[in-house]
């Protein structure tokens, strides 16, 4: 049986604009250079998010990372009802149903999070399994993923990895997964994202399965 592995922010759900607007507001709230548009976000964002965050200007001298990932996610929380599905997203998790795919859920967010938004949003019950991390710090991904690989005995011939940054290229390729598309309708954008593979297209609905 097929299987497929859905990143989850910026692929699954659409949450860019609320990523965006908490980004501007700490920014502005910190007298920092602040304003950024969705263009000049997905060309900056990337993982580690620590580093994005450099990039942003923070330099962790009077706050911690981890302080900035807790106040960051309270202000996600309480926005995320402002977030929706992505763009493509329902025909193509259908569609693999209807071809008789396994589909499962690899996420940096949260485990008990993504369990709680993934009932919210109604999409739970087309997962297989629903993975999340057990930490806020948004982290590497591929030690799960080897994981999980090894747990369900999942042959990563069989595997398709659907991602929306190069983080989740880095992760498909980590377990042994090559056949792996990027959709840039997330948070990379489609040039980033062509620079480090020609796996790219820029919606889900040109995800080939």
């Amino acid at each position: 049986m097929k299987t497929l592995i859905w990143d989850y922010n910026g692929t699954i759900l659409d949450d860019l604009d609320l990523c965006l607007k908490i980004e501007n507001e700490m920014l502005t709230e910190r007298q920092m250079k602040a304003g950024y548009t969705r263009e000049q976000y997905r060309s900056l964002f990337c993982f580690p998010v620590i580093k994005y965050y450099y990039k942003l200007g923070y330099t962790f001298e009077n706050e911690s990372y981890e302080q900035i990932s807790v106040e960051f996610n309270e202000r996600y929380d309480e926005g995320f009802s402002s977030c929706h599905l992505t763009d493509g997203f329902l025909e193509k998790i259908q569609e693999a149903q209807e071809k008789g795919y396994q589909n499962v859920i690899l996420s940096a967010c949260r485990q008990d999070k993504l369990l709680k938004q993934t009932e919210e949003l109604g999409i739970a019950d087309y997962f297989r399994e629903r993975m999340g991390m057990d930490n806020m710090l948004a982290e590497s991904k591929v030690e799960m993923a080897k994981h999980w690989m090894i747990r369900s005995g999942v042959n990563p011939g069989e595997c398709m990895y659907i991602g929306d940054t190069i983080h989740d290229m880095e992760t498909a390729q980590a377990i042994g997964i090559g056949n792996y598309v990027l959709a840039a309708c997330g948070h990379q954008s489609y040039e980033v994202l062509h620079k480090a593979t020609d796996h790219v297209v820029h919606s889900l609905r040109e995800v080939q399965l």
